[in-house]
């Protein structure tokens, strides 16, 4: 039976390419979720299937799924032990409405191992829980006891990333000192990454065609140059398949500098990994990063926040404020996009086609000014024949300019508009974080958990909250430093474009104000 998602974020997909146009709050029928990079496949109403980003989406229950969730059943994990008096271990229940807090149906509580059971949601007749108003049944599962559990949509960037496994006290892979990441106060008083201690640059040039395997393989040979504050370092060759042109060149410089810059990504050893392994080192490299532990939810135990205290309400509100500026980023970044690309065509059409046939005029009037050949007309129709020519060059320089002004700009914004597209996955994960919290606050108040698993609860989310503002800290602060580049780069070539225009007019208007050649 196929499944239903609820539109969180407007897309404007490319339709030539199979991909949706989907609108907030539309209802899309999800077809296929094994589409892979983070895309799925659906249909909105009776319309065109099509390809939409799956963090753009949440599953939401039918009926059918609502009155299956409804039945208790064992989960594989934690199979539901015979005496539950004494283990107090049962099935894993999940609840239909994952944003309201959730009582937990188990005995479990802190020391009883790497994993919490549950108890029988089934609810004795002598139960005092019975007595629950039918909002409390709602979003609670019957029993003296529980612990916080997990959700039903198993979908959600909050669970597929581990931070849900993780907040529950699950993720038992820990790291060594070398692991630790740490998040401290920035100057605005905001959580934000470390910096780190040895930042550098990254260089990729002189690319060469190569060949392997007798030629049956051929790919492009580069240079890359880490260059540190000590520093130019080693040069190291790398491979790039396909057709590595000066564009492609910029681009894997552009985001080899973005992960250089990035406090946490910068050190990690996959990172430097792929920057520096030789051909040789390159297979046991990757063999060593498929078997990290310290992955998904297990990345976060080695977070750590001593001088930052995390005010989880405060936290919440900068989150979802953030979420409402990166609607209205994507929004207003696809308007200058669609802008700028509609200037570039302007400059290499009409505005050039104008230059070119005001030279056309003014040409055909010279021709005929030439029919007369005093020489007292001479110089004359020298300078309009003139006049002519630069009214040509000035044409084909509207043509060119965009690439000095409008391309890098473009190229700046299409990268955004790319980046922000994970920023949904964030604010998932942040939400799922704080229902967490109000869930273990509300089991904590009616006694089903006791007051140390809740502390630890709020703990992890802490590390969770810090991160995700760091991270957010860290983007904005990028996005300043981006935009200001980009918008100073743009106008320095404008200013310089419309100077060698004034510097021809002006040369060419002297023409006719010199009296003596007249």
């Amino acid at each position: 039976m196929a499944l239903t998602a609820r539109v969180l974020y407007d897309f404007d997909g490319d339709t030539e390419n199979g991909e949706l146009i989907i609108k907030e709050g539309d209802k899309i029928t999800v077809l296929n979720q094994d589409v892979g990079d983070g895309w799925w496949e659906g249909q909105v109403g009776d319309g065109p299937v099509g390809l939409f980003p799956e963090s753009y989406v949440e599953l939401v229950q039918t009926e059918h799924s609502q009155s299956a969730a409804a039945v208790p059943t064992i989960h594989e994990e934690d199979p539901a032990p015979e005496d539950h008096t004494n283990d107090a271990e049962d099935d894993e229940w999940d609840n239909e409405n994952d944003e309201e807090p959730r009582g937990g149906a188990g005995g479990g509580g802190a020391g009883h191992g790497g994993s919490r059971g549950y108890e029988s949601a089934l609810t004795a007749p002598d139960d005092p829980a019975s007595s629950l108003s039918p909002t409390q049944s709602s979003v609670t599962t019957f029993g003296r006891k529980g612990t916080v559990h997990k959700d039903i949509n198993r979908f959600t960037s909050f669970v597929k990333t581990g931070t849900e496994p993780f907040i529950l006290g699950k993720v038992t892979a820990k790291g060594t000192d070398a692991d630790k990441i740490t998040i401290v106060l920035s100057p605005e008083g905001t959580p934000m990454w470390e910096p780190f201690s040895s930042p550098y640059t990254v260089d990729v040039a002189n690319p060469e065609k190569k060949k392997k395997y007798y030629g049956m393989k051929k790919f492009t040979a580069y240079e890359v140059t880490i260059t540190s504050d000590n520093g130019q370092g080693p040069t190291f060759y790398g491979r790039y398949g396909e057709n590595f042109v000066e564009k492609r060149r910029q681009k894997l410089q552009y985001w080899s500098n973005r992960i250089a810059r990035h406090p946490v990504l910068c050190r990690s050893f996959v990172v430097n990994h792929f920057f520096e392994a030789s051909d040789n080192d390159w297979k046991a490299g990757k063999r060593r990063a498929e078997r990290d532990e310290l992955c998904g939810g297990a990345m976060l135990s080695t977070v750590q926040h001593p001088e930052v205290v995390i005010d989880l309400t405060k936290a919440e509100s900068a989150v979802e404020h953030f979420g409402v500026f990166m609607k209205q980023l994507h929004l207003n970044l696809s308007k200058t996009r669609l802008k700028f690309i509609d200037h570039c065509n302007q400059m290499s059409g009409p505005f050039m086609g104008e230059w070119h046939k005001m030279a056309a005029v003014i040409k055909g009037l010279s021709t005929c000014f030439a029919l007369e050949e005093t020489e007292y007309a001479t110089q004359l129709n020298r300078a309009m024949a003139l006049t002519a020519e630069v009214y040509m060059d000035i044409g084909s320089l509207h043509a060119e300019q965009p690439k000095y002004d409008m391309l890098p700009a473009l190229d700046t914004l299409k990268e955004y508009i790319g980046m922000i597209q994970v920023y949904p996955d964030l604010l998932t994960v942040h939400r799922g974080a704080m229902g967490k919290v109000k869930e273990s606050d509300k089991m904590k108040e009616e006694g089903r958990i006791d007051y140390q698993e809740a502390s630890e609860i709020h703990s992890r989310c802490e590390v969770v909250s810090a991160v995700c503002q760091a991270e957010i800290y860290h983007f904005q602060h990028e996005r300043i430093v981006d935009f200001r580049m980009m918008m100073k780069g743009m106008l320095d070539a404008q200013i310089a474009f419309y100077k060698e225009i004034v510097q021809k007019l002006e040369t060419t208007a002297a023409r006719f104000s010199d009296d003596t050649n007249l």
